[in-house]
């Protein structure tokens, strides 16, 4: 009788064991639904950090500028220089010395021969960025798919062309010389820039930051 019994249960038992066909197939839904969607929020989240830190990057850059300006910082025993950024939305110069929508440099000029305060390129296909041959002192590739999306002056957005951002010693505050080609004068009287940069994507997923420099030295990310 009691074998009987033991032998009931054992069957009992054995029929609760495992999943249904039904509950596997959700089990497996479920799982490959979270997948997705993290795999999709990690590459959104991934973008937003690389054009946080290109903005961050651009922004320090220009104060870096402002600091070696006041602080007189010396090339070559030479202390009488202004020292400024050279941007530029150029997508044909990539990793020359002319700047474009891939690359940003600073550059330093002397404080008494500056008619304008703007950074000189000549053009050179051979150039080398610190090399003392070139106003070029530091050159920043934007190795990302990130890119300098744009240019506004006193807030009115810039098809093409370029922006040097100046600071001459004693005073932290900025000029500014925007040139619609490198040929071209430079505008005057301007009171603020910004520099808008893009993570490089398309329709929704795109994103864009904003650094803002005014002629008082004030530099803000938006």
């Amino acid at each position: 009788m009691y074998k009987k019994s033991y032998i009931k249960i054992i069957k009992n038992l054995s029929f609760k064991k495992g999943f249904t066909l039904i509950e596997l197939i959700v089990v497996i839904s479920i799982f490959m639904i979270i997948t997705s969607v993290a795999i999709f929020n990690y590459g959104s989240f991934n973008s937003t950090v690389s054009l946080q830190n290109l903005t961050d990057d651009i922004a320090l850059s220009i104060r870096k500028a402002q600091g070696f300006a006041i602080g007189a910082r010396g090339i070559k025993e030479n202390f009488n220089n202004s020292y400024g950024m050279h941007f530029s939305m150029d997508t044909n110069q990539t990793g020359s010395l002319s700047g474009s929508n891939k690359s940003f440099l600073m550059f330093s000029i002397p404080i008494l021969s500056a008619v304008e305060k703007r950074y000189l390129d000549d053009g050179g296909a051979n150039e080398v960025c610190n090399d003392g041959s070139n106003e070029c002192i530091e050159l920043f590739n934007i190795n990302t798919v990130d890119e300098i999306k744009g240019i506004s002056v006193d807030g009115y957005p810039k098809t093409s062309g370029s922006i040097d951002i100046v600071f001459t010693r004693p005073d932290p505050k900025a000029s500014f010389c925007y040139r619609a080609s490198p040929s071209s004068d430079c505008s005057s009287n301007i009171s603020s820039v910004d520099i808008v940069v893009s993570n490089g994507q398309t329709a929704e997923q795109n994103r864009t930051k904003t650094i803002t420099v005014q002629n008082t030295g004030q530099i803000s990310i938006q």
